[in-house]
């Protein structure tokens, strides 16, 4: 993990600020392989039976003048606590977000005392779920509201709240539940039963409660998330209640509530803090050593912390150095690739010349192994053409695979060079027995004009012998007493397609030769899109007033 100092909206939101925390990471491929055994996952595509769902709805709600006092009072809390003059137990980071996140879903969470206004998210949700309750009258179609901050309790609580502002506009109280009042399996089981005949048409509910183990989709046609949860996984979790498999509705909405220069823009920030890495890893296209980038999801949600924020120049901030990051990247990869590229250009020369002399020294052991075999034909031809009885006896040799890959000999030598055969088998194998692991290569005998050389550190399991005239060839002998000459003649009979092999990756290397020089004359990298970004930052953090703390 290598720490990355980033530009992050302060948590009490009055300003911005330069935050160092880990969020790159490396040697991704070690990682991803070690998580892959022990953990299966199935990403879901397309064609896979989930409705329709075309983006979110997000509803701005704009900031009021008593959450923008209470928010500079946080300010002043935040400031307090980072120079130290009060104790950690009697207020900390930890109790001023959680005030924070309060304040931004509905401040009379925190402050008793204010009094209710329609621009708040509970009143915008309540508006929402009863437009769509009326427009699936016929359907009967169910909706899920999420609410992790504030559970059902005796004080002021969403929970409480929302009903109210639901029955008070037309929604009959037995059509609402909490998922809060299934205290059993058996009634938890009832209620999902009346969620999905459509009995129960809004239910409320945390995403630990409503997001795990839930199957209401049958007439599900939105979700509300009216507060952000602190992990990734819990959003797809709740999202996960209604694109799913068995949704009878075609289309489906999602709404986020916001409230403008609140919370919210710190919550989506840790969120997309958190989903960096998570994606990455799970994605299963991970090829590169590391990665930090943003995925189309994770911007999601920064494009959501920009609007929370209120300044359209937060949204521009965040795209912009999110592509420098993925310039800086593409650009390391383009010199790395370019060194790379000079590299072997400067080595192929060489590798050149060298396949040269092979093809050379092939090219003479090609003809000497002619030269050999008409040698032999012309012998044959000058036999004579009846031949003694006991000569016929010893070439009538048994069908064997080793006597059919002996060279053919005629005359009364016949059975002289089928001895000789035997033997030197016989040696071989003993010899290549007596070989293994040797520390040594050894020279063993000559066999059709070639010597024989026994490798050093040779295992048991793939025996090879090295040949060599004007080249050098490995031949593989296997393991069978019987089959090593018939091998190393299979090789020597075959030496003329080795031959053309060798000429073929000649040809290939240069083609890569001329390739490579033609690749390295072309302009390559992010040089001047990086310089214009940077420029575009550097703008917009002095319209900002961004400073590091």
């Amino acid at each position: 993990a290598e720490r990355v100092t980033e530009f992050e909206i302060d948590v009490d939101t009055s300003g911005y600020r330069l935050v160092t925390r880990f969020s790159r990471f490396h040697n991704l491929p070690e990682l991803t392989a070690i998580f892959s055994s022990v953990a299966d996952f199935h990403q879901v595509g397309p064609g896979a039976g989930l409705p329709e769902f075309d983006g979110y709805h997000d509803a701005l709600l704009p900031r009021s003048a008593e959450l923008r006092d209470f928010l500079k009072d946080i300010s002043a809390r935040a400031d307090t606590v980072r120079r130290g003059h009060i104790p950690m137990r009697e207020d900390n980071m930890l109790k001023i977000t959680t005030d924070g996140r309060k304040a931004a879903l509905d401040l009379r969470l925190v402050e008793r005392n204010t009094f209710s206004h329609p621009g708040t998210k509970v009143a915008e949700c309540a508006e929402n779920v009863m437009t769509i309750y009326r427009a699936t009258a016929a359907t009967r179609a169910t909706q899920l509201v999420f609410c992790d901050i504030s559970t059902p309790k005796r004080e002021f609580n969403m929970y409480d709240e929302l009903r109210r502002l639901l029955t008070e506009g037309g929604i009959p109280a037995e059509e609402i539940a909490f998922i809060h009042d299934a205290t059993s399996e058996r009634r938890r089981a009832a209620l999902f039963a009346k969620v999905c005949a459509g009995e129960v048409r809004v239910l409320i509910g945390s995403t630990f409660k409503l997001g795990i183990g839930v199957n209401v989709q049958e007439r599900l046609v939105a979700i509300h998330h009216m507060d952000v949860p602190w992990r990734p996984a819990d959003m797809t979790q709740r999202e996960g209640r209604i694109l799913r498999q068995g949704n009878t509705n075609k289309r489906v909405f999602i709404y986020r509530y916001i409230t403008e220069g609140s919370f919210d823009a710190y919550s989506w920030q840790i969120l997309e803090t958190k989903q960096r890495f998570i994606t990455g890893l799970l994605s299963g296209s991970i090829t590169e050593r590391s990665g930090s980038d943003v995925d189309g999801r994770a911007l999601n949600y920064a494009e959501v912390k920009a609007l929370a924020i209120g300044n359209p120049l937060i949204k521009e901030r965040v795209e912009v150095a999110n592509e420098l990051a993925r310039c800086f990247t593409l650009q390391s990869r383009a010199v790395e690739e370019h060194i790379r590229m000079e590299r072997e250009l400067a080595e192929l020369p060489a590798k050149i010349t060298h396949q040269n002399d092979l093809i050379r020294r092939c090219r003479g052991d090609c003809e000497f192994l002619k030269a050999a075999q008409e040698a032999e034909v012309y012998e044959a031809e000058s036999i004579p053409a009846s031949l003694p009885a006991t000569a016929a006896e010893e070439i009538a040799l048994p069908p064997t695979e080793e006597a059919a890959a002996i060279p053919t000999v005629f005359g009364a030598d016949a059975g002289g060079v089928q001895e000789e055969r035997r033997l030197l088998r016989e040696r071989l194998s003993l010899a290549l027995r007596e070989n293994i692991l040797s520390t040594k290569e050894t020279y063993f005998d000559e066999y059709r004009g070639f010597a024989i050389h026994l490798p050093a550190n040779m295992d048991t399991v793939h025996p090879f012998v090295r040949l060599s005239r004007d080249g050098h060839y490995a031949v593989d002998v296997g393991i069978t007493e019987g089959g090593c000459l018939i091998r190393i003649d299979s090789f020597l009979d075959s030496l003329p397609e080795y031959l053309a092999r060798l000429r073929e990756n000649l040809r290939r290397m240069k083609a890569r030769r001329d390739g490579l020089s033609v690749e390295l004359k072309k302009s390559y990298g992010y040089a001047e899109r990086i310089e214009a970004l940077q420029l575009r930052l550097a703008e917009i953090d002095k319209k900002l007033g961004v400073t590091a703390s």
